[in-house]
């Protein structure tokens, strides 16, 4: 079993994502998560052969086992709008982390260049050195000075620029930009679970729907026939009017509510062609045949090992974005310390393009700078203020992020567990109507009952039924929910479900 120490350590070390900071890097200790070393014993001495499907991932939902809601989810995932949105700022935040990578490495450049200066002799400093020779008193010494001096230049050169680390900015900067792309990348595994769990629930809430539908015009032709009946009753003088009037009521009653209802179903596959990425046209095919195939609702194995919720995708991407802050912390500190540059660069010139690419025309060029903030006005020490409080912003975000995951665990598993209990007792309910109408109809049949009394009794049984269909939804949403909170599913390594299930009867 995990000792609380362990589970905490573990969980605490998500936060921390494991990046071995700089020899000389300014970047602060990871700041202690109170919420972490309390956390509940009830999580962190479960068993340890409790581990999460890590698959995700890929088929927790294949739990409800329904074949057609594995094709919605399915489909959902590789077309759902917001999942290519959330990809697509992955590719941006790995490019920015590229950028920030770069800036470890020197920068390399190569060019070539020609150039042409020409100038009349007697002007600038030619004719400074030279003089004019029209004019008296010119030394007649000085060789006979042409009417232009041009010069051509021809260049090959490669240079190069980088930049000591010395203080660790630029390695933090890259730390930096790494978490935040770990972070995108939990972000959008959040989105695949919050898109499948959605289309799970729009299918579950479709289901409902169109079972209350069809249970509902079973009612209607069940008072419509009550009707009739009244009415003949009523003109033979054997019910009084109010009766009659009742039945009316409730026959109107039942009928306004199939309109909802459809209004209703076209509203649930209109949101689940929208999780689906398509038009509500382009759904039926996979909808096609939509009954209500009764969903295995496997017992929760009990205790959740802490290990698992420190792998929900939302923990992770707070411990991500805590220790981006942390990184940027010492980042700042740096770039209020001096920098040290340098620069180079090498190649051939000559005044003949024939020349450019002999030995003897090289030339180099070297420069190394040291360059130190003096004053600026109180501008880098207010970021460094500002990347302090906003690492102690991501701290209590994270901390809020576990104690949320905690809180979403315990209440979906109590949800859940009052929802089979609820369920349990609503099959109680049906078995007892369904007796109830089988002795009525065998009274009936007998002919010593009344066919109004079986009619009542079959209207009661549609009822259990309608309230049947919802406690399997509520059911299932509530088995949802604790996919939801625990970011996928989990297995038990050392016991099949059926065990599991008797150890919690």
């Amino acid at each position: 079993m995990d000792t609380p120490i362990a589970s905490a350590r573990r969980l605490k070390a998500t936060s921390t994502i494991a990046l071995v900071s700089a020899a000389c890097s300014l970047v602060p200790p990871p700041v202690e998560v109170s919420v972490v070393d309390r956390m509940p014993t009830g999580y962190t001495t479960a068993d340890s052969a409790l581990v999460q499907d890590t698959s995700m991932s890929l088929s927790w939902w294949e739990a409800f086992e329904d074949q057609t809601l594995d094709a919605l989810v399915v489909a959902a995932l590789e077309s759902n709008l917001d999942i290519q949105e959330a990809i697509s700022r992955i590719e941006e935040v790995r490019a920015q982390y590229r950028i920030a990578r770069s800036s470890l490495l020197p920068s390399l450049t190569a060019g070539t260049d020609a150039s042409r200066f020409s100038q009349p002799a007697n002007a600038g400093q030619f004719g400074a050195i030279f003089g004019d020779s029209n004019e008296e008193g010119s030394d007649p010494n000085l060789p006979e000075r042409p009417d232009r001096f041009t010069f051509s230049t021809f260049g090959i050169s490669v240079g190069t620029a980088y930049e000591l680390d010395f203080w660790g900015a630029l390695s933090s900067g890259r730390r930096a930009a790494y978490a935040d792309y770990l972070a995108v990348g939990a972000d959008a595994q959040t989105v695949a679970i919050t898109v499948a769990a959605e289309t799970i629930s729009g299918y579950f809430e479709l289901r409902d729907l169109v079972t209350r539908e069809v249970i509902l015009t079973e009612v209607v032709d069940l008072l419509t026939e009550r009707l009739t009946l009244t009415e003949d009753r009523y003109q033979r003088g054997i019910v009084s009017s109010i009766e009659l009037y009742q039945i009316q009521q409730d026959l109107n009653a039942t009928r306004s509510g199939l309109p909802l209802l459809g209004s209703q179903i076209v509203s649930a596959r209109g949101r689940l062609a929208v999780l689906l990425g398509r038009y509500p046209h382009e759904v039926e095919p996979i909808l096609t045949g939509v009954g209500i195939p009764t969903i295995n609702l496997k017992t929760i194995p009990a205790g959740i090992p802490a290990r698992i919720l420190s792998r929900r995708p939302d923990l992770a991407a707070a411990a991500f974005r805590l220790e981006a802050a942390r990184q940027r912390v010492g980042e700042r500190k740096a770039a209020r310390l001096p920098s040290i540059n340098l620069t180079g660069s090498t190649g051939t010139q000559s005044a003949e393009l024939t020349d450019i690419i002999r030995a003897d025309q090289w030339f180099t060029n070297f420069v190394a700078s040291l360059t130190a903030p003096i004053f600026s006005g109180g501008r880098l020490k207010a970021d460094q203020e500002a990347a302090e409080a906003r690492y102690a912003q991501e701290a209590a975000r994270y901390a809020q992020s576990v104690l949320t995951a905690f809180q979403e665990v315990d209440a979906a598993i109590a949800g859940f567990d009052a929802q089979r209990k609820r369920k349990s007792v609503v099959d109680e309910q049906l078995r007892a109507a369904e007796a109830s109408a089988a002795a009525a109809r065998l009274r009936v049949g007998q002919g010593v009952g009344d066919y109004v009394g079986y009619l009542d009794a079959l209207r009661t049984l549609l009822n259990v039924k309608d309230t049947q269909s919802s406690a399997e939804r509520e059911l299932a949403t509530a088995r949802l929910q604790v996919h939801r909170a625990l970011g996928g599913t989990w297995v038990s390594g050392s016991t099949n479900a059926q065990d599991s299930e008797q150890r919690q009867r």
